[in-house]
């Protein structure tokens, strides 16, 4: 064909794009249709044969692997945001592979045609377990690779003979024992049942503690008082590990004469405080001392409140002396008194 034959029928630049057209029955196209729109043609070419797998190709842009779907609609309904960027699922209606970049879908058709690389090699530990007694053995593997683990029960056996008796051990390691460092077991602590726990734990020992003691020069010594009411003497108690009321037993050189009669208590934390131990005085002046013992200002049993001192706390008690009738004074002699203080834990 000569040049001159060439008729011009587009005379502008177009973007062309060649589509290529399955050959389903196997003829030669004749004639390869050419679709110019605006500035746009469309060429559309017979495909040719399959070729040979080419080289393999870079490797793919990390993702994370969410496992299977059904279909694409089932992968639409999970409502994929930016924040699901980099994930990809199998689509297996489609033997697909869809890649969400976070905006849209990449689809890789045709995913799994061969066997792919080899994995990592599977790390499998072991575990055996004792059944009870007549049942059957059982394996199974629990995890996924390449970290499993085979898990065997073994059915236990029938109890043997007793063995010849241990060694003695700790009873803070028996197991019914429960020892932490807020309730260590040490001195002055007992076991004690703790139904919360079911188990034994360490209180504070519920004897009596102290003796803690006022000596007789550690009272006042004086004659013709007036003065009502009066300390003669007081002693601090060092903090104890659980709450407990003072057990108090002495006696105070203290006498007046008629009509005047002075009394004697021992007060909780100040000098007009709870009364934990009292004594009576006399009449006659010959009789000198006033013997103290345990006494309170209202009944008291077990759970009262009355004259408890908190755990983990420093108490003072006060000696102190009141009249009980009359007006005249009264003398103390200190060489003659003392005072012994218990705790009896509450």
């Amino acid at each position: 064909m000569n040049s001159e034959d060439v008729t011009t029928v587009y005379d502008q630049d177009v973007m062309i794009t060649m589509r290529g057209v399955a050959d389903s029955v196997g003829l030669p196209y004749t004639v390869n249709p050419v679709e110019v729109v605006d500035r746009e043609v469309l060429i559309e070419l017979r495909e040719g044969p399959v070729g040979p797998p080419g080289e393999e190709g870079a490797a793919a842009w990390p993702w994370a692997w969410q496992g299977d779907v059904a279909d694409p609609a089932a992968l639409t309904a999970l409502g994929l945001t930016t924040a699901d960027a980099r994930k990809a699922w199998r689509v297996v209606s489609e033997n697909a592979i869809y890649y969400w970049t976070g905006t849209e879908f990449i689809a890789f058709a045709d995913a799994f045609r061969r066997p792919g690389r080899r994995g990592a090699v599977n790390v499998l530990s072991g575990i055996g377990l004792a059944g009870t007694t007549g049942s059957a053995a059982s394996a199974r593997i629990l995890g996924s690779a390449p970290n499993q683990q085979l898990e065997i029960t073994f059915p236990r056996g029938a109890q043997g003979e007793q063995g010849d008796p241990g060694s003695a051990g700790q009873i803070a390691d028996a197991s019914d024992v429960l020892v932490t460092e807020d309730k260590p077991l040490g001195q002055g602590y007992v076991l004690g049942f703790d139904s919360a726990t079911g188990k034994f734990r360490p209180i504070p020992s519920p004897r009596l503690r102290g003796p803690w003691t006022i000596g007789n020069n550690q009272f006042l010594t004086a004659q013709n008082l007036k003065e009502d009411p009066k300390v003669l003497a007081a002693i601090t108690i060092p903090a104890q590990p659980n709450a407990w009321r003072p057990w108090i037993e002495g006696a105070v050189g203290i006498s007046s004469g008629a009509p005047t009669r002075c009394d004697v208590t021992v007060r909780v934390g100040a000098p007009d405080g709870e009364v934990v131990a009292q004594g009576w005085g006399h009449w006659e002046s010959r009789f000198a001392h006033v013997l103290i013992s345990p006494g309170f200002d209202y009944p008291v049993k077990p759970g009262s409140q009355f004259g408890i001192v908190p755990a983990n706390q420093t108490v003072t008690l006060y000696v102190v002396a009141s009249r009980a009738a009359g007006g005249g004074t009264y003398t103390v002699n200190g060489n003659y008194s003392h005072l012994q203080v218990r705790a009896l834990p509450a």
